[in-house]
């Protein structure tokens, strides 16, 4: 199949409404059913069942069995990137009468399983200024680790070598909706989401994608990478 051929498939599967709101509302990263994305997209379980065949046939999606439940997720971590991006072509968050919620979203957010907003900017530029992680030589829309971040990273318990061997990329930029330019993606924007909320940086907040960072991150953040993200 050419990229052409490639686009064309792509854009009318991600382009139909009903598939559209599904594929959204897979976005944060958990699993949902197959009766609840149906109620997402407006549609019948009928048609959502028609829909989301062709996904998983397409390897937009796929099917994750718990019992005799299915539930439906991205096929892999790129998906939610393609998502990001297609969101931001159109978007125009910077507009000044934003509601509390698409505030709370602005901040901090997790954009499938790694931190976006303003606070995964902010923690971006914070390592690329501390010299953690460089634009990569060969890789328009990928970041490298460097060997002062190797260390940096091991401190905090996240192994790079581990993760570069996974067959996912390790340091992707991923275009923040948001902000107009990239936060860290891949394994290693995974890793450290990962890490942020075990030690409790940041808090997930129930059935939304927003994250609220606490006290405790707050300080460490300001420690470690002399960002705040309050002021």
């Amino acid at each position: 199949m050419t990229n052409l051929s490639s686009f064309k498939q792509a854009a009318a599967l991600f382009g139909e409404p009903a598939r559209a709101a599904m594929i959204w509302e897979l976005f944060d990263g958990k699993p949902v059913s197959a009766g609840d994305l149906a109620i997402a997209a407006n549609i019948t379980p009928q048609s959502a069942s028609s829909h989301l065949k062709k996904l998983v046939e397409a390897g937009i999606l796929q099917v994750q069995k718990q019992g005799k439940h299915k539930y439906f997720v991205y096929a892999n971590p790129e998906i939610a990137v393609a998502v990001e991006t297609l969101s931001n072509v159109f978007s125009t968050p910077r507009e000044i009468n934003l509601s509390h919620a698409q505030r709370e979203v602005r901040a901090a957010r997790s954009c499938y399983d790694h931190l976006a907003g303003l606070a995964g900017v902010q923690v971006t530029e914070a390592l690329l200024r501390k010299g953690l992680i460089t634009d990569h030589p060969d890789y328009l829309k990928q970041f490298s680790v460097t060997p002062q971040g190797l260390n940096w990273f091991k401190a905090l318990g996240i192994d790079i070598p581990q993760l570069t061997v996974a067959k996912r990329p390790l340091a992707l930029k991923c275009i923040d909706w948001t902000e107009k330019t990239p936060h860290l993606a891949g394994g290693l924007g995974a890793a450290m989401l990962q890490y942020f909320l075990k030690e409790g940086w940041f808090r997930k907040v129930y059935q939304k994608r927003s994250l609220l960072i606490t006290s405790k991150g707050e300080f460490e953040l300001k420690q470690q990478l002399n960002i705040d993200l309050k002021g």
